[in-house]
């Protein structure tokens, strides 16, 4: 039935135009790093820009109905003035407005996107995990798109991410925020109602393209959001230890470039951070982690799996996250950053260079800046209990030290 279905697929959107080439979007998940990424300041027309790449790149491979998703706020930002670049270049663009990264929401997105055969579906091909086996059938039928472009935070992205997926089109990634590493990534974190907030797998984007004038923002919450995607890149430190330690103990295998890759821009990023400047508006600096964050996500889609980016310190957010009820108060950068700090002192590494770049940046380093995040000492303590249930086969210094040496080393790191 699934060989049916994917058959009909293809005659459909082959007939209509929507797949052409070699390389089509016939197959989307086939890349493993995106095909184009540009990290620049004002780039004249987004579209433009990828076109002419895409026929400098991959000839033949062009897209002439493209679904441009945003948010109210990215609209305004960037998400019309890309509309109406398309329809300059003679694109027939259909934009559509999320209010938030809900599987409901993704729903909708289908129902407009899928023509005719919409019901065809077969199962995710990319995971067992329990989520993505409920949640990951991919939708077979004639397309309303043959491209889909997110435009804005992260998730903007994830929402416009998992609908591509779903739909086996490809997916642009046109980022308004660097709070994590997730616009370059194959993964979306979706809101699934009773199932709570979970990463799923998804496709690695064809295009990922950063415009550090997009990024930049006078708005309250902008610097926040850089913190938080240094917060996400750091963690990557501690994340490539505790693998390293799965490889020592027979439990997984260790992968040295991808390992490297996961952990470089980390490294080059505190370097760039001793300077004292103003690295918020920084044009070089933001450069400098909108590179390390692609890369970071690069190492996992190479990889095929989270673990070059995840360790104690993403068990650690997923558990907080749940006993809040999936709402946390601080971010997922920042979480995750806690949860690096508590894990250097467990594998009594990094923690002194972590200590000052926090101190740096404004990441927690005591009990008052976790108050200030909006992080609750005693349930951060709970959630590093909790972390045992989080990817159980995924061995960590959790795992291998266990849950009392774990909040010996909370309380090292966050004294009260």
């Amino acid at each position: 039935m699934k060989l049916i279905n994917k058959t009909i697929d293809q005659c459909l959107n082959r007939i209509n135009g929507t797949y052409k080439g070699y390389l089509s979007p016939k197959i989307p998940r086939q890349f493993t790093i995106p095909v184009i990424e540009e990290v620049n300041n004002r780039v004249a027309s987004i579209p433009t820009f990828i076109d002419r790449r895409l026929k400098r790149d991959i000839p033949g491979l062009a897209f002439a109905s493209p679904l441009i998703i945003f948010d109210e706020i990215t609209r305004e930002i960037a998400g019309e003035r890309i509309v109406s670049q398309f329809r300059e270049m003679g694109a027939r663009p259909t934009s559509r407005i999320v209010a938030g990264n809900s599987f409901a929401e993704i729903e909708k997105i289908l129902e407009i996107s899928l023509k005719r055969f919409s019901s065809l579906e077969f199962d995710c091909e990319i995971s067992t995990s329990r989520f993505d086996r409920k949640y990951g059938a991919i939708k077979c039928g004639e397309k309303r798109f043959d491209i889909i472009y997110g435009v804005g935070g992260g998730s903007v992205i994830d929402t416009a991410k998992y609908a591509a997926y779903k739909l086996n089109l490809p997916f642009v990634s046109i980022p308004t925020s660097l709070a994590n590493d997730g616009f370059a990534s194959p993964f979306a974190v979706i809101n699934l109602g009773q199932d709570g907030t979970m990463t799923l797998c998804a496709n690695t984007p064809l295009a990922v393209v950063v415009d550090i004038d997009l990024v930049k923002s006078d708005d309250p919450g902008y610097q926040r959001r850089i913190r938080s995607g240094i917060g996400d890149l750091l963690s990557n430190l501690t994340a490539v230890l505790d693998w390293q330690l799965a490889d020592r103990q027979n439990k997984e295998r260790y992968e040295s470039y991808s390992g490297f890759q996961a952990i470089c821009g980390a490294r080059l990023v505190m370097k760039e951070l001793q300077g004292g400047r103003d690295f918020f508006f920084d044009d070089h600096f933001l450069g400098i982690l909108a590179c390390s964050l692609m890369a970071s996500a690069e190492a996992m889609s190479r990889y095929g799996s989270s673990r070059p980016a995840s360790g104690f310190e993403h068990k650690l957010y997923h558990a907080y996250n749940e006993l809040t009820g999936f709402n946390p108060g601080a971010t997922h950068g920042e979480l995750v950053a806690v949860g690096a700090l508590l894990s250097s002192h467990a594998h009594d590494n990094y923690q002194e260079n972590l200590k000052q770049t926090y101190d740096c940046v404004g990441l927690p380093t005591d009990s008052k800046g976790l108050a200030d995040c909006g992080i609750n000492r005693d349930l951060l303590l709970a959630a590093v209990a909790a972390a045992t249930e989080v990817k159980p086969d995924r061995y960590t210094i959790l795992e291998d030290r266990g849950v009392e040496a774990l909040q010996k080393a909370l309380h090292k790191a966050y004294p009260e």
